[in-house]
């Protein structure tokens, strides 16, 4: 069943369309364009998100350091539901931006509004309701962190929706000002709230109304729909056919990415956890760096899939771009780790410098494999979901049995992470050989 419904209307009051190449020239160019401004706007996003770390983990210590990187830890982790809604808002989005259906698109927003406020609602309810148990579990100096937290949870699902919309229909400009919205408004209230004497839950408060700025500008998507539009029980449907195995991998992206600093937080006194959270945020530096290759890979595959265009050499450059950058973001970690972290965090970070390298590893596998798993899921392909998951499930298991020691921890990423691009890669030959 495809979504995508017959035209309607007169043929004849159809206005005039270029031609294919003069098309796909223009589409080639938007994409260039849209690739690079999205890539810029990623790397001054991620720098003022480590910066805002950077002040929170030297302003506060390890120990309260800890709790924060675990909130924005649980924030990534809940992100699961923002990022599913925008993963197949924006693919369909493409889909029927391809045929000039901008009334569907508007139906599928409406829809999809729906479900994400009251998805957020019962995320909301059960950061709120369970504080108590949250703060014993994680060992927190208070279950407020949770509370506040949960209030721009529902906030933070919707504005998913209104980015996917952006995304599907390649408006990276405007897309890239959400990201800019949210990063700039968590930065500045954040210090000035912790300046003031709030401490950690100043910095939580920060990223909850950072929240609301992100919601406030990506509103701005439903400008261009228009205010009517259907969107059929059929297409309902199989758009939730599609997100489950969306859901599926970036459940398994989440914990592949936030499981160890969640175990780590749970296993280890509170100046230990400090000092890994520091370590895995400079160590994720080359999943965000190498984000926006997958932002613009996604809705671009799934158009030129439906305009019958060819789309594979899209995965093989797509993972020159990610491992380029990875080698080099590798190379100044082994060579350069002690200054690295001294830099970012101060000397009470560095014991943990030597281990920083290694986790670049960890990380640049993942990213790699991400390629992979995205490119998959923008055809409608659900093998690399299941993996993914699977992978995750394999790295707990692995913290729970080897976490004697934080190099123990990241090792068993590097194992896990090894042998899910190994399987990724040998499917995709094996899946392109069969096309």
């Amino acid at each position: 069943m495809s979504l995508t419904p017959a035209p309607v209307g007169n043929p004849a009051s159809t206005p005039p369309v270029a031609p294919p190449q003069r098309r796909f020239a223009l589409l080639g160019n938007r994409l260039l364009s849209g690739s690079a401004l999205l890539l810029v706007s990623t790397t001054i996003v991620n720098l003022g998100n480590y910066l805002f770390n950077v002040i929170m983990g030297r302003w506060l210590g390890p120990a309260s350091f800890a709790d924060v990187s675990l909130i924005v830890t649980l924030f990534l982790v809940v992100t699961l539901v923002t990022a599913t809604l925008q993963t197949v808002v924006a693919r369909y989005s493409a889909i029927f931006q391809a045929s000039s259906l901008s009334e569907v698109v508007s139906g599928l927003r409406r829809w999809s509004l729906r479900w994400a406020w009251l998805l957020g609602i019962v995320g909301a309810a059960v950061l709120v309701v369970g504080a108590l148990f949250w703060q014993q579990f994680f060992h927190t100096a208070s279950p407020w962190l949770f509370v506040i937290l949960g209030i721009g949870v529902p906030i933070y699902f919707a504005q998913g929706v209104d980015r996917g919309i952006l995304q599907g229909q390649m408006r990276f400009g405007l897309l890239a000002l959400t990201y800019q919205a949210e990063m700039w408004a968590r930065l500045f209230l954040g210090i000035v709230l912790v300046w003031i004497g709030l401490g950690v839950n100043g910095a939580v408060w920060a990223l909850t109304l950072s929240f609301v700025a992100t919601w406030l500008v990506a509103r701005r998507a439903r400008l261009t729909l228009p205010k009517t539009g259907e969107f059929t029980r059929a297409q309902e449907r199989e758009t939730m056919i599609y997100a489950a195995p969306v859901a599926v991998a970036l459940l398994g992206q989440i914990i592949i990415n936030n499981s160890d600093v969640l175990m780590v937080k749970h296993f280890f006194v509170p100046e230990m956890a400090g000092l890994y959270a520091a370590l895995a945020l400079i160590g994720r530096i080359v999943f965000f760096a190498t984000w926006s290759v997958v932002m613009v890979l996604l809705p671009t595959v799934a158009q030129r899939k439906e305009q019958g265009l060819p789309h594979r050499h899209l995965l093989w450059l797509s993972l020159g771009l990610v491992g380029a950058a990875s080698v080099v973001v590798i190379a100044v970690c082994y060579f350069g780790g002690y200054w690295v972290v001294s830099l970012l965090f101060g000397e009470d970070y560095v014991s943990v410098a030597p281990l920083l390298w290694v986790y670049a590893v960890a990380t640049t596998l993942f990213a790699l494999a991400n390629v992979f798993i995205t490119y998959g899921l923008s055809l409608g392909h659900r093998t690399g979901s299941v993996l993914a998951l699977g992978a995750g499930i394999i790295q707990v298991i692995g913290i729970i049995l080897f976490h004697d020691t934080l190099q123990q921890v990241v090792l068993v990423q590097v194992a896990v992470m090894s042998v899910l691009l190994v399987v990724l890669w040998v499917n995709a030959i094996w899946s392109g050989r069969r096309e």
